[in-house]
């Protein structure tokens, strides 16, 4: 990544990965929800919480509840948002790709650009993000290696809910502690 010529390639190709995995987890909320709201309100639910002797209150109450989530969050247009913007950076890829000679300064204006459009960024996201670029950009272990984020496993888990704003990635190359490892769980 020394190549300045290949930096906007490279953070146009995270910021991709990025959005896809965006996208790809607000569709498949949205499609869990749909699911949930069609199968509780369908009348064949009410003959099997006869089955299971589950009273019908409760089953209105969980089409209430999952129907109102679907609508409040609003999950589809979340997915489309970040489609959008997955669209935008695969293009920038292929733009670049047709220059002879890329012109950093030129694609880190379109970077900052459509950044601009973006909503706040989930940062564990984007460090796994960042390393799965890494990946697709090289096969040198070592470089690898030096480069790669550490991103700890509680980050992994809730990647998709907790911004992260505060919290400084480091490389995995650098030491830690096990008590640092630890308490990376609890800063944001």
């Amino acid at each position: 990544m020394a190549d300045t010529n290949d930096v906007p390639r490279f953070n146009a190709l995270r910021n991709s990965i990025y959005h896809t995995a965006r996208r790809e987890y607000y569709d498949t909320q949205n499609r869990l929800l749909n699911f949930v709201v069609i199968i509780l309100g369908a009348g064949v639910a009410g003959k099997a919480s006869k089955l299971f002797h589950i009273e019908e209150l409760w089953l209105e109450f969980g089409v209430l509840i999952f129907a109102t989530a679907q609508l409040t969050f609003d999950f589809g247009s979340k997915a489309r948002t970040h489609e959008f913007l997955q669209r935008k950076y695969y293009d920038m890829l292929a733009d670049i790709e047709l220059e002879p000679t890329a012109n950093p300064a030129k694609w880190n204006s379109k970077l900052h650009t459509i950044a601009g459009e973006e909503p706040m960024p989930m940062r564990a996201l984007d460090a796994l993000a960042y390393n799965a670029a890494l990946d697709a950009t090289t096969s040198d272990p070592e470089i690898k290696r030096e480069n790669r984020l550490r991103v700890p496993f509680c980050h992994r888990l809730l990647r998709h809910f907790i911004a992260r704003d505060g919290y400084e990635y480091r490389l995995e190359s650098e030491p830690i502690s096990p008590w640092q490892r630890f308490l990376s769980c609890f800063k944001s």
